[in-house]
């Protein structure tokens, strides 16, 4: 270990040799002479004195001292004695493991810190107190191998924020806050208290008043009363359909969670301001009952309960899951319930079986139906309730679409129907009147969905940085032949006229795409296995072996679309799934049709088969759209690379490198404990990055927070970069096609692919 930054000051006689540096001996604290020409002497100008002193005084220690001049002596003009120069002095110490943590210690003490040295004098295992290392001494490496394989500094570049393309959907207007409801033992911060005015006031229903902010305007004048649409201007006669709730689509970090368990408890403080009548035309003879269904995926159910019982007093309120063994068998099992949690699985499995749904219900947190015509999505629209909330960081996130979804299940009028949503805005966004779009957008959210930055509240800097990675000679050669590779089947399959051979060498290439992804992962720990499983031409390899695997590979990429139902499937949706109440698994075919669950449930009921289109028809297999199955990048990993240090991937040798700049105190408990996060690689969908790293950067975050992207120069991966930015864009996202219904082709995809690489 070595202790740098010790200033000094040298003098030597005249000489026109260049030197750059030179060992030296301690003959004190203050004073040294070059080991190789006693002539040439210098002094210690440092604070450290005491803390040299001490190391000469210990006599079981050894030390190397390396003297850097600060400048290059072979331009000075010769004289008997050359002038004074600037040096700094190096000390590498040697000494037994028994001193470890006193040395540690004792240079911390000091203010010293620790560094990897340059040189070897001694090849001997190298333990630092100030690095992160193991703590068994017996398999520390040799120091020769820690210079060896030294990992070059990487080159961190910081990232600019760019604007956030959910801007444009954000609150300015003032809010007052609310009254702390009584049931809640947590303290509720300024912001949670606006937003629980925001809640209150939309649970009062349109406000028709012109001095207010909302959709629907009422006028009366002589030639009647009619109601003006303020976000498209248009007029009808007829009162709109009342509307009770709203998007709460604050950023991850703010709190929402108990801002809307606040919500629930203020029902025991408030009631309604819904007239009977409005009851009976909007709910017929169902009664309005002061209990909230929360829905939400089933691993939320254990953290909804814990929250619930960390913020709100003993007996409170009560709450109960609807969900698995636990379900209800009659509704008289939600007299005196005021909360009720259960899943999107439970709610679709409910009402495809036909069963009557509960009626109480006063919002729902919709993570899952971003995909208005997915089963799914229709089962929690259906549902009976006087309010409706819909909770979720991300409001748009793919396409436009996406909102109109959530119009759709908070049935606020006129836009419950997702095509006058289209006609309203989408269509004057692809009409290139993008200013007058983007009002309505603006004009609509600020009536009925609230959302601010993360300014909002007070959080510690987040610096955000990106290092790219230089493969070594040896992980460069085997990716280059890899992607040679691949973009020689690409090629072949372009010129294919055959679109059944073309889907063919599709499937082969996205297994190979995978594999450039471990390359860059794993380097040359890359599994030779799986090497061998990919030059298996596609015709003669075990689809159902296969199409797991692919299907992972082309959801990660983008969404997927249903051939008949036309719902889409992705990657976000699927990673809090719960398949345990699922009737079927989806079906992927080796021409890449995906036919989802609930459709393939109806096809086997009336004997139906999955037709691609092909003659014979093309092989197909069940695929689980479970997270979990993907194939955990652990098990590629040698033994070997595991119980050692040396000749790890470049990313790896990156991130250690890093970790070890941290200070030696540095503990992560818990997530907002931790104040750096890594991302080994990008992905193609910006917004699960962005989720991932606002987990460390919320509300209970004490420290600045440091986020490092990893990716590899010259490689795929930074098409991907590429691919994030244009999702980034307002202008990519809300042009972006709806749905359609149409899975793309495998031409147009083996393009895009070929671009990529």
């Amino acid at each position: 270990m070595q202790v740098s930054g010790i200033s000094g000051r040298c003098e030597r006689p005249n000489s026109s040799e260049k030197v750059s540096s030179f060992e030296v001996a301690l003959d004190s604290s203050e004073n040294f002479t070059a080991t190789g020409d006693p002539r040439l002497k210098g002094r210690i100008l440092s604070e450290h004195g005491q803390m040299i002193q001490g190391l000469i005084d210990e006599s079981a220690l050894n030390l190397h001292v390396s003297c850097i001049p600060s400048g290059d002596l072979s331009t000075r003009k010769s004289s008997r004695y050359s002038a004074p120069f600037a040096c700094d002095l190096e000390i590498t110490v040697y000494g037994s493991s028994e001193l470890f943590e006193q040395i540690g210690i004792w240079f911390q003490e000091y203010g010293a810190y620790l560094q990897d040295p340059r040189a070897c004098h001694h090849d001997v295992k190298y333990w630092n107190p100030h690095r992160l290392s193991s703590d068994d001494f017996e398999s520390s490496p040799l120091l020769s191998q820690v210079i060896l394989h030294e990992f070059k500094s990487s080159s961190f570049q910081g990232i600019t924020e760019g604007p956030d393309l959910l801007d444009i959907l954000s609150s300015n207007i003032e809010l007052e806050e609310a009254p702390q409801p009584a049931s809640i033992q947590t303290a509720l911060q300024s912001h949670q208290k606006k937003a629980l005015t925001f809640l209150l006031r939309r649970e009062n229903g349109w406000a028709f008043d012109a001095n207010q902010l909302d959709i629907w305007e009422r006028v009366d004048n002589d030639q009647g009363r009619f109601f003006i649409n303020r976000i498209s201007t248009t007029h009808q006669e007829e009162e709109p359909p009342q509307f009770y709730g709203g998007i709460i689509a604050d950023p991850m970090g703010l709190g929402k969670t108990l801002t809307m368990i606040a919500l629930a408890a203020s029902d025991l403080d408030r009631t309604i301001n819904i007239t009977k009548d409005t009851v009976e035309r909007e709910l017929g003879n169902k009664p309005c009952i002061a209990t909230t269904l929360i829905i939400i995926p089933p691993p939320l159910l254990g953290t909804w309960e814990e929250q619930l019982s960390e913020h709100v007093v003993a007996g409170g309120l009560k709450w109960r899951r609807h969900y698995g063994k636990t379900r209800f068998t009659n509704q008289y099992e939600l007299d005196d319930l005021n909360v009720v949690l259960t899943t999107y699985h439970t709610v679709s499995a409910e009402w495809k079986n036909e069963r009557e749904l509960e009626s109480s219900i006063l919002f729902s947190v919709p993570h899952f139906i971003r995909n208005g015509s997915s089963r799914m999505a229709h089962a929690i629209c259906a549902l009976d309730s006087v309010a409706r909330w819909a909770v979720t960081g991300t409001p748009i996130q793919n396409r436009l679409s996406d909102l109109a979804t959530l119009l759709k299940f908070i049935r606020v009028h006129p836009y419950t129907d997702p095509k006058r949503f289209d006609a309203d805005i989408a269509h004057l966004w692809k009409s290139g009147e993008d200013e007058e779009a983007a009002k309505r957008l603006q004009r609509l959210s600020a009536c009925i969905l609230l959302r601010r930055p993360k300014t909002t509240i007070n959080l510690p800097p987040r610096q955000d940085m990106r290092c790219p990675i230089d493969f070594s000679r040896e992980e460069r050669e085997l990716y280059t032949e890899l992607r040679e590779q691949t973009i020689a089947r690409v090629d072949e399959a372009l010129q294919s006229s055959s679109e059944r051979s073309r889907a063919s060498v599709y499937v082969n290439v996205l297994q190979q795409i995978e594999s450039l992804r471990l390359v860059c992962n794993l380097g040359l720990h890359y599994h030779a296995r799986h090497q061998k499983a990919l030059n298996l031409p596609a015709e003669s390899s075990d689809w159902t072996s296969l199409a797991q695997q692919a299907f992972n590979v082309q959801r990660g990429m983008g969404p997927i679309a249903c051939v008949q139902c036309s719902s889409t499937l992705e990657l976000t949706e699927t990673l809090l799934d719960d398949s345990s109440t699922a009737y079927q698994n989806p079906i992927f075919s080796r021409c890449l049709k995906f036919v989802c669950g609930d459709c393939m449930h109806r096809m086997s009921r009336v004997g139906r088969k999955l037709g691609c289109g092909h003659r014979p028809p093309c092989p197909t297999a069940s695929v689980s759209i479970n997270i979990n199955v993907f194939e955990d990048i652990s098990d590629m990993v040698p033994r070997q690379m595991k119980a050692s240090s040396v000749g790890l991937p470049s990313k790896i040798e990156a991130v250690i490198a890093d970790i070890k700049t941290l200070s030696p105190d540095t503990k992560c408990l818990t997530l907002t404990v931790a104040s750096r996060a890594y991302l080994m690689e990008p992905h193609w969908n910006p917004t699960l990055e962005e989720q991932a790293l606002a987990r460390i950067h919320r509300i209970g975050q004490k420290q600045s927070v440091t986020t490092v992207r990893f990716y590899i120069r010259d490689s795929f991966e930074e098409q991907v970069m590429e691919i994030q930015e244009s999702k980034k864009s307002l202008a990519g996202v809300l042009l972006s096609p709806h749905d359609g219904g149409h899975t793309d082709d495998s031409l147009g995809t083996l393009h895009r692919l070929r671009v990529l690489l």
